[in-house]
């Protein structure tokens, strides 16, 4: 397996905040798909190196969503923000021709970006995404917000460095299902300085939690759903319900969200876990190629 192309780190300001993003082989836009791959809660751009080491060269971006990696900004609660934010990054960046990749939280802000601007994506593929079944919504809302805080903020914040990160967490859940090199590339990229010599968290447990807390406040995705006119690929592993829903491994996506997309194609992966890119990043980057119509 080929190392991937060097990843070039830049920022744009997208109204009150500056995201970051890693892109690839900048040589190669305009000449065929570029891929945009956006990642779930708590993680960054460079969780992607295992799938996109398996690609073709191929242009490439990478974001650090608001709050996450590089990027500025703060806790925030409603996802509304992020699909915003990041149709805004496409048009900042002029993109066109777009396969949009989004895992977790990232699928249901792509698909709203994608809404926003479809004539910047050419194809969709949503990694089991957060957008649950419509019934959910408004039970799920009041079931968190009974629950008080959530307990990511409590998580450790502070390392010593991504070799005490990695030890920490592969024997854990939901680590323990990655590959090494997932696990690597998630420890490797996840910290930064804390200001006072130490190292900590670069998605502060503060950011996590109030994200996880913020799940069910946009019920108004369905309405992106329905305009998007795109192929979308839906894969997802098997679903959790509301008794299940803090169990990270199960699937939030809706069964039926596939279907209610006017081109849609449902992927179901019972085998892995919502955290697949991690767990087999060599399915994700065969549905990539796919999707993208890249040469194998």
């Amino acid at each position: 397996m080929d190392a991937p192309a060097r990843p070039d780190r830049k920022s744009r300001p997208i109204g009150d905040i500056t995201l970051s993003y890693v892109e690839r082989h900048p040589e190669l836009r305009g000449r065929g798909k570029t891929l945009f791959l956006s990642h779930a809660t708590g993680f960054h751009a460079r969780v992607w190196d295992p799938v996109i080491a398996r690609l073709p060269p191929v242009h490439s971006i990478c974001v650090d969503l608001r709050g996450h990696g590089h990027s500025s900004g703060g806790p925030f609660d409603h996802w509304q923000i992020i699909g915003q934010d990041l149709a805004a990054l496409f048009d900042t960046l002029d993109l066109r021709n777009l396969v949009a990749i989004g895992h977790s939280i990232s699928g249901h802000a792509l698909t709203q970006a994608t809404s926003l601007s479809p004539d910047r994506v050419a194809a969709l593929m949503l990694i089991d995404p957060v957008i649950m079944d419509p019934a959910f919504y408004e039970v799920g809302a009041r079931i968190m917000l009974a629950a008080g805080p959530h307990p990511a903020a409590q998580r450790k914040r502070a390392f010593t460095g991504p070799a005490e990160m990695f030890a920490r967490f592969r024997d854990r859940s939901p680590y323990a299902l990655f590959t090494p090199e997932a696990l690597h590339a998630y420890c490797d990229h996840a910290l930064r300085p804390d200001g006072k010599g130490g190292l900590t968290l670069a998605c502060a447990p503060e950011t996590e939690a109030a994200t996880y807390a913020a799940a069910f406040s946009n019920p108004g995705i369905f309405d992106h759903v329905t305009r998007v006119a795109c192929p979308v690929r839906v894969l997802r592993s098997d679903p959790f319900d509301l008794k299940t829903m803090h169990d990270f491994t199960r699937s939030p996506t809706w069964p039926g969200l596939a279907a209610a997309f006017a081109h849609g194609t449902d992927i179901h992966r019972p085998d892995l876990t919502h955290f697949m890119p991690m767990q087999d990043p060599d399915f994700v980057a065969a549905e990539i190629a796919r999707a993208a119509g890249l040469a194998a």
